[in-house]
């Protein structure tokens, strides 16, 4: 959201964008040019989930138009983008290979029927409003899920990277053959894979917004496709290479049927009666539903206005979506994250993202099918183990520690068991594992699917108070309790009492807590500070405690330096973490990332202002492709006075080359060097002109370092640095009392 949108927005204007065809006539510039971008992203990754699940690579491409051109116009979020995902691979490849009996060809129509048959389940669960069990899933167990699978696609995977035949059978044995395959690789074929993944891993490293326009798929398409006319890989043919004879021709390429009511297969019941056919069904019914159900709440958490899906009417259009897609050929279909999240980056705002992104994948499939077919399948491989990695990655076992390893051990049992099994019975395994640990852990079997609460009221103050444990097996019925007194304005949630609180629990009550102050309500957590967390993670585990900890020795090592700074420098100092997390948004450094976490704070009284430095934690996407950071911010708040807007970066040689194309960048001619330095922009041109007097220009130069973002009566000051050490919370907090005397002297000057 821009600055213009956080403007009108915070003088009373609501700026949210309609829905229907209110929407369409408001928005349809801006829908239109991200559903472009978004299908590009789409293209390739759509022809790979195909491949990689068994199936023709057309396949995929049905289920995206379908998904953007119909399920869009009743699906119940806002900039989700509908298609077929990474995540059903595995499952849609077990139901075509014992459907089939290891014979693609034979088990792809009945895994179509399979399709159908779950895509209608989910309909059903819309319909009864079941939408609400995404909270049911203990966290770990998803991410565990989500890590087999990526662990699944890179191992699969790569035995098209590397230009070998896999074998068939189990997991375990596909892997145990790997060794095999690179042993005897094709060069040519490698050398496509490699570069592909050698872009899309440098891609999110370059801080370059011409380079920035084309998605990293499409780059990867830029440079391999050239690749099959310099390897000819459209003809058969032998090339030696170290002594050996390999194989090479059009096998190795997209092929797509001449005609396309060619592609059109229809599904085959004929597997209705056996017990395979209906593990396949309830399969694809829970892992797209509840991957359907995840994705449309992590992409809330990235939409700029913060709108809440309808999820069961989501459910209902995804299973619609998948049976219709189902029934020519196409794929199971979900609200998909990464083409998501794209669409929120690149600016979409309705529903009418999805339409045109699906619009767009049609125009491609009709007009552009030569081109299609001379895409490298080493190319969409190397996306595939590029986004397996992702959901498989060293980070995502980091996290799991970091929270608790108890919560780590849940995540590697359900990673363990859906490799070593099936998904049904690895998801499975995680939730008894997480049952048995929290029963470990203090809560009693009598209270583990219903919380048992107390609710008292003064006044519009509801307060439930928690007794037991708080996890969860029995949040759903806690979270009934919760959204039965809509009409009180404050609720209390009150954990004094309680035994345990786990972690899936502790992050739906951050969420929890989001919802009511987007409501303008008011939700208080009392009675954590008598739980002990497991570990540092802001979100771990909390059990009661057995003796008392006391405040020092509940610090980190960087909160004791802090403290200790702070009190020889007579600071407030505020070790724990901050729960007003609103202070920090609305600054365009911050816009698209949710702040996780505020913590050592730091608050100073200047002349005019007050200082407050913190240290936060910043995440932005989600799941897929999420990304953190930790960084240590200022912000002054004036006080009986306020600034132009503006915002002050440091000056690129992009920027410059920008400039000279007619971006904006406000320059001094009696100061050339802050100039050539720095990179001002701001609407009220005239008003920062006259604001930046030498004495400020000079400021600025004295610390280089140092961007400054202002609000008008508020200032964020930051660097690129990560968390600050002492002397660059020293600087911070001189440089923000030398700005605030200057702005301060300008508005007496001018009185």
């Amino acid at each position: 959201m821009g600055k213009n949108s956080i403007h009108q927005a915070s003088s009373g204007v609501d700026t949210t964008p309609k829905r229907g065809l209110a929407g369409l006539k408001n928005n349809w510039k801006a829908d239109l040019i991200s559903g472009f971008t978004v299908s590009l992203i789409a293209l390739p990754l759509c022809l790979g989930i195909s491949l990689a699940s068994g199936v023709p690579p057309i396949a995929g491409i049905f289920t995206a138009i379908i998904g953007g051109m119909l399920a869009s116009r009743v699906a119940g979020s806002n900039v989700t983008i509908s298609g077929p995902a990474a995540g059903l691979i595995a499952t849609t490849l077990a139901a075509v290979e014992t459907l089939g009996g290891d014979d693609h060809a034979v088990g792809y129509p009945y895994a179509l029927a399979a399709i159908l048959i779950a895509g209608l389940l989910v309909v059903v669960m819309g319909i009864f409003k079941v939408g609400k069990l995404g909270d049911f899933f203990p966290s770990a167990a998803v991410h565990g899920m989500l890590a087999a699978i990526g662990i699944i696609i890179m191992v699969k995977q790569s035995y098209v990277a590397l230009g070998v035949q896999a074998p068939k059978g189990e997991f375990l044995e596909v892997l145990a053959h790997l060794p095999i395959a690179f042993a005897s690789l094709n060069p040519e074929i490698v050398v496509i894979a490699s570069l592909s993944l050698l872009i899309l891993i440098v891609y999110p490293m370059i801080d370059n917004k011409w380079i920035k326009l084309i998605p990293a798929p499409m780059w990867v398409l830029m440079a391999t496709i050239p690749l099959s006319f310099a390897f000819d890989l459209f003809h058969e043919h032998h090339y030696h290479f170290a002594g050996n004879d390999y194989e090479i021709g059009h096998k190795f390429l997209v092929n797509l049927p001449s005609n396309l009511a060619d592609a059109v297969v229809f599904p085959d019941f004929g597997k209705l009666d056996t017990g395979v056919f209906w593990v396949a069904v309830m399969s694809f019914a829970l892992i797209s539903g509840l991957e359907s159900l995840l994705s449309a709440k992590a992409v809330d958490t990235l939409d700029p206005w913060k709108r809440k899906s309808n999820l069961n009417r989501d459910l209902f259009a995804m299973g619609a979506g998948s049976s219709i897609a189902a029934a020519i050929g196409g794929l199971p279909m979900i609200s998909e994250i990464v083409r998501s999240s794209a669409n929120v980056s690149n600016g979409g705002r309705t529903q009418w993202a999805n339409f045109f992104h699906g619009l767009f994948l049609l125009i491609f499939l009709l007009l552009l099918k030569p081109l299609i077919m001379m895409i490298p399948l080493s190319a969409l491989a190397a996306m595939l183990i590029f986004t397996g990695f992702r959901l498989a990655s060293p980070r995502e076992f980091i996290h799991m520690y970091h929270i608790g390893w108890k919560q780590l051990v849940v995540f590697l049992v359900t990673i363990l068991m859906v490799l070593g099994t099936d998904l049904l019975i690895g998801v499975a395994a995680g939730i008894f594992t997480e049952l048995l640990i929290n029963v470990a852990s203090g809560a009693k079997w009598s209270s583990v699917f219903k919380a048992k609460t107390s609710i008292s009221q003064v006044d519009d103050t509801l307060t439930i108070k928690v007794n037991g444990a708080a996890v969860f097996s029995n949040y759903l019925s806690l979270k009934r309790l919760v959204s039965s007194h809509v009409g009180n304005q404050h609720v209390i949630l009150d954990f004094s009492d309680a035994r345990l609180i786990d972690h899936t629990v502790m992050v739906n009550l951050q969420e929890m807590q989001s919802d009511f102050k987007r409501q303008g309500r008011v939700l208080t957590l009392e009675g954590m500070n008598q739980l002990t967390a497991v570990s540092s993670h802001p979100l771990a585990p909390r059990i009661r405690a057995k003796k008392e900890v006391s405040l020092l020795a509940s610090l980190s090592r960087r909160q004791l330096e802090l403290l200790v700074f702070a009190l020889q420098n007579h600071f407030d100092f505020l070790p724990e973490e901050w729960e007003d997390h609103d202070a920090w948004t609305g600054f365009p450094s911050t816009q698209g990332h949710q702040i996780d976490r505020v913590t050592s704070v730091f608050v100073k009284k200047n002349a005019g202002a007050v200082l407050t430095i913190a240290d936060l934690k910043l995440t932005s996407g989600a799941l897929l492709t999420l990304e953190s950071q930790e960084n240590t911010y200022m912000r002054m708040d004036l006080r009986d006075f306020s600034i132009p807007t503006f915002t002050l970066t440091r000056e690129t040689a992009m920027d410059r080359m920008a400039e000279v194309l007619g971006a904006q960048d406000i320059d001094f001619e009696a100061n050339p060097e802050f100039s050539g330095n720095f990179l001002l922009k701001g609407f009220e041109e005239d008003a920062i002109r006259q604001f930046f007097v030498p004495e400020l220009l000079e400021l600025h130069e004295q610390h280089p370092d140092l961007f400054v973002e202002s609000l008008g009566d508020a200032v964020l000051v930051y660097s690129n640095r990560g968390l600050a050490t002492e002397s660059t919370i020293k600087e911070m907090l001189a440089f923000g009392k030398a700005f605030c005397d200057i702005a301060l002297m300008q508005m007496v000057v001018e009185s």
